[in-house]
């Protein structure tokens, strides 16, 4: 390998937003996330702060109710 063209690889220190911070190795010194796995809905079984999907079915039974989803008519099925 050549000398002198590879980046420095040593402890980087990574922060959360939830406040969580550990280390590990990279060849940055610092870096910052969103979501680690302290707050991850997948690794806490938590639905976190992920209010957006909150309600959809519901949203989606009120705004189409009365029609039949694609069923057909009652007279179709009588035949």
């Amino acid at each position: 390998m050549k000398k002198e063209i590879h980046p420095k690889y040593g402890k980087c220190r990574v922060s959360c937003a939830c406040g969580n911070t550990f280390e590990t190795a990279s060849t940055v010194e610092e870096i910052k996330v969103a979501v680690c796995s302290a707050c991850h809905p997948v690794y806490t079984g938590k639905r976190g702060s992920r209010v957006s999907e909150a309600g959809r079915v519901e949203k989606f039974q009120q705004k189409y109710a009365g029609t039949r989803f694609g069923k057909p008519d009652e007279e179709e099925q009588k035949d």
